[in-house]
C-alpha cells in the first residue's frame, strides 16, 4: 500500500506534491494531539477523560464613573439654529460676498482668526454655495460638533466642521476646519 502512494506521489508536480505531505502531516498532528487531550493516563493504568481544572478568578469590576449627562433635545436644536444663522452669515463671507461683521454666533477668537477677506479666484466668486445637510452632534451638554454638506456648484460638494460652544448660557461657534 505505502508503495501505490509513493508512486502516486512521485508523479504528482512538485508543488502539489507539497502541499498534500504537508496536509497528511498536519491531519497525522491533529490526530495525535486529540489523541492527547480527549485521554490522559490514571494511577491503574486506565485511560481517563482529563478534565478542566476551574478555578474561580475575582473580577475586578470597573469603579464607578460619573456618565455624562444626556443633552437635552431643546439645547440641541438651539445649537442647530445657531449653527444655520452662522452658516448663513460664513458662507456668503467664505464667497467674497460679505464682510465678517455678517457673520453672527462666532467667538471673539474665530472672529480675530477669521480675519480678513478671502483670496478667491474669479470662478469661486461666481459660485453659490447652499447648504445641502446640516448635522449637529452633541458630545457634552456645552460641546457640539456641526458638519454642513456645502454645495456650491462646483464638480463635488464638500464638508465643513465647526464647534459650537455654550458660553454664558448661549451658544457660539468656536472652531472652523474644513474636511
Amino acid at each position: 500500500m505505502s508503495d501505490l502512494l509513493l508512486s502516486v506521489l512521485e508523479r504528482l508536480p512538485s508543488r502539489v506534491r507539497r502541499g498534500v505531505v504537508a496536509a497528511g502531516a498536519l491531519l497525522a498532528l491533529a490526530a495525535v494531539m486529540a489523541a492527547l487531550t480527549l485521554t490522559a493516563p490514571h494511577g491503574d493504568g486506565h485511560r481517563q477523560p482529563v478534565r478542566e481544572r476551574t478555578e474561580s478568578v475575582p473580577v475586578q469590576r470597573p469603579s464607578p464613573r460619573r456618565l455624562a449627562r444626556p443633552v437635552p433635545a431643546t439645547a440641541i436644536r438651539r445649537a442647530r439654529r445657531v449653527a444655520q444663522r452662522f452658516l448663513a452669515g460664513y458662507l456668503p463671507f467664505a464667497y467674497g460676498r460679505a464682510d465678517l461683521a455678517a457673520i453672527n454666533g462666532i467667538t471673539p477668537t474665530l472672529r480675530r482668526r477669521l480675519g480678513g477677506r478671502a483670496q478667491l479666484t474669479p470662478a469661486e466668486r461666481r459660485r453659490r454655495p447652499r447648504v445641502a445637510s446640516l448635522q449637529t452632534t452633541a458630545t457634552t451638554p456645552t460641546f457640539v460638533v456641526a458638519t454642513a454638506v456645502i454645495d456650491d456648484g462646483g464638480v463635488t460638494t464638500y464638508r465643513l466642521r465647526f464647534t459650537l460652544e455654550r458660553r454664558a448660557g448661549r451658544w457660539l461657534v468656536s472652531g472652523l476646519q474644513e474636511g
